[in-house]
């Protein structure tokens, strides 16, 4: 049976001591990371949060030994987890159980079996990782919290798991005061502005939306449903964000408009913040009132990549009949009847605004 020493206490108090000092957005700073990495010996500890039905990473940040850690470039490395995923021990229990208690790969499989796997050749080994613990905070399926502690030369004991295990609730306590932190901030700076205010976690959920926030994504939203977005403004932040569509979406740093029945919703990202939006709704000028919507512009634009219909619906995440509503939407604007007189029809008209 391990115990642990006077001295592993001290440690935890002097990590919670510093830990009740962090003043910012972030839960679990680098320096904090520094802080974990004294008190479980090992080569790199990181802590990430994953969008696990949309394959993403949410959050990342790690602290190695030597202050820089080799191996796989982050965009490589982040594909080849998300391809290799189903073979690491740890990420199967976890999906499978639901269990985040700390864990570590030897608790699964041997070392001659893990570098068996595939996994081991193309992401552990070129990362320097042979032994691997890790923790998880209380979280819904779809957005994971997790610490992680890697080592190229000596697995974890008993003594690491039961000073994880101890630290747990208070590791919670932490991302909940920067919650706070965060959502106080935002309130703060959003009296000032001009707008409704909504407020985001790192997974892209509402934390906080004005009873008048909420009215207006009920109204222009395609499945608000109290806790996520419109599929619109979802699709817009990841795109804003990562520029995928190109001309299809409005520039950097400029407003979202939807149009509606009645009105048009604005979303604009407060201080270039994508975790606070302002929402305001406008009437349609009657000059305007022809324009395709941003939805359709999306649709347009894979049109003229040569997309079939059926390949629009699922690079927009829209069911196929909800494409041909839109296309008949767009021919209805623009007076014609085919894709082929639509696509000469935008050409014309951006043609006419150079002029």
């Amino acid at each position: 049976m391990v115990a642990l020493r006077h001295a592993d206490f001290r440690g935890v108090l002097g990590f919670l001591r510093d830990a009740e000092g962090v003043t910012g957005a972030d839960p679990f700073p680098s320096e904090l990371l520094v802080r974990l990495r004294e008190l479980i010996p090992c080569d790199v500890v990181w802590y990430c949060e994953l969008d696990q039905p949309g394959r993403r990473v949410l959050v990342a940040n790690s602290c190695a030994r030597d202050g820089e850690a080799d191996g796989l470039p982050p965009e490589e490395g982040e594909r080849t987890f998300w391809r290799l995923k189903h073979q690491h021990p740890v990420c199967a229990y976890q999906g499978r159980t639901g269990d985040f208690a700390a864990h570590k790969l030897s608790d699964f499989l041997g070392r001659r079996q893990l570098q068996r796997l595939q996994i081991h050749a193309e992401f552990f080994r070129p990362n320097g990782v042979e032994y691997e613990l890790e923790l998880g905070l209380p979280a819904p399926p779809w957005h994971t919290k997790v610490f992680g502690f890697d080592s190229g030369s000596r697995d974890f004991g008993e003594r690491d798991r039961l000073l994880l295990d101890l630290l747990r609730p208070h590791l919670v306590h932490l991302y909940e005061s920067a919650k706070k932190r965060r959502l106080a901030v935002a309130l703060a700076a959003g009296t000032e502005a001009s707008g409704e205010l909504v407020v985001l976690n790192s997974a892209g959920r509402i934390e906080f939306a004005s009873t008048a926030a909420r009215r207006l994504l009920h109204d222009y939203g395609e499945s608000a449903d109290g806790t996520r977005l419109p599929q619109t403004i979802e699709a817009w932040l990841v795109h804003d964000r990562r520029r995928l569509n190109g001309e299809s979406l409005p520039p950097r740093g400029k407003p979202l408009k939807i149009d509606g029945k009645h009105g048009r919703l604005v979303v604009t990202r407060f201080n270039s913040d994508h975790r606070t939006l302002l929402l305001a709704e406008e009437s349609i000028p009657a000059s305007d009132s022809k324009l395709l919507s941003w939805r359709e512009w999306q649709v347009l634009a894979l049109v003229e990549d040569g997309k079939s219909n059926a390949e629009i619906a699922a690079g927009l995440w829209i069911a196929p009949g909800t494409v041909r509503t839109h296309l008949e939407n767009i021919y209805a604007k623009l007076g014609v009847r085919s894709r082929t007189a639509a696509l000469a029809r935008v050409r014309e008209l951006k043609l006419a605004e150079t002029r």
